[in-house]
């Protein structure tokens, strides 16, 4: 959530740059392989493109490496936005021409724009989770969600499938291209995901069932 809600900010702070968001959670591919993905994609008031980063926290060095290069490829104007930066980040950012955006810095949020944030998160998510729901159909997906839900990491989950652990990487990775999951960061919040979905598709069979 803490994520999300980072990114409806970071939205918020593009418009009132003029910037329009074009597109979000973009992956990057280079002949045919996914090399990166960039959080947001904005158009500024002279046509130019922005790859944005976003951090729910602060931003460090690996990070602006990576957003440089992913904005290399996409030919955009690399920007991050997050609550703070390391000193030696700024250095980076400042060699490289990243525009860093601080939002301890500039964001002030009133209770009404708080809500519509909070709110723009929660819908997001849930609509995630239904959009996922009829891939449950298939029981090797619902087999692998089962498993992340049970485990505290991969190596657990990969076990109680019956795979190595890098085949698991490689059916999660595919989950996520195809859409079926989010781009979560740390395994806790991929098994938190893991658990709603089949929470929500309980409690979705039980009310079908009940008169």
């Amino acid at each position: 959530m803490r994520g999300r809600a980072s990114v409806e900010i970071a939205k918020r702070v593009l418009e009132k740059r003029k910037y329009t968001v074009i597109d979000e959670n973009v992956r990057i591919r280079l002949n045919g392989l996914e090399v990166g993905e960039v959080d947001l994609l904005a158009k500024g008031p002279s046509n130019e493109i922005l790859a944005v980063e976003v951090k729910a926290g602060g931003i460090g060095v690996s990070e602006l490496k990576q957003l440089y290069v992913n904005a290399l490829i996409l030919n955009a104007k690399p920007v991050a936005v997050a609550r703070s930066a390391s000193d030696e980040a700024k250095a980076l950012a400042s060699r490289l021409g990243i525009e860093l955006v601080e939002l301890s810095d500039l964001l002030t949020v009133d209770e009404e724009e708080l809500y519509s944030v909070v709110k723009s998160a929660v819908e997001d998510a849930l609509f995630e989770l239904l959009a996922a729901l009829p891939a449950l159909g298939d029981e090797r997906i619902t087999r692998l969600l089962e498993a992340v839900a049970q485990s505290e990491n991969l190596d657990q989950a990969a076990r109680i499938v019956g795979v190595g652990v890098g085949e698991l990487e490689r059916n999660l990775k595919e989950l996520r291209r195809n859409g079926l999951l989010p781009p979560l960061a740390g395994y806790g919040r991929l098994r938190a995901y893991a658990k709603a979905l089949l929470a929500l598709r309980a409690a979705l069979a039980t009310s079908i069932r009940e008169p």
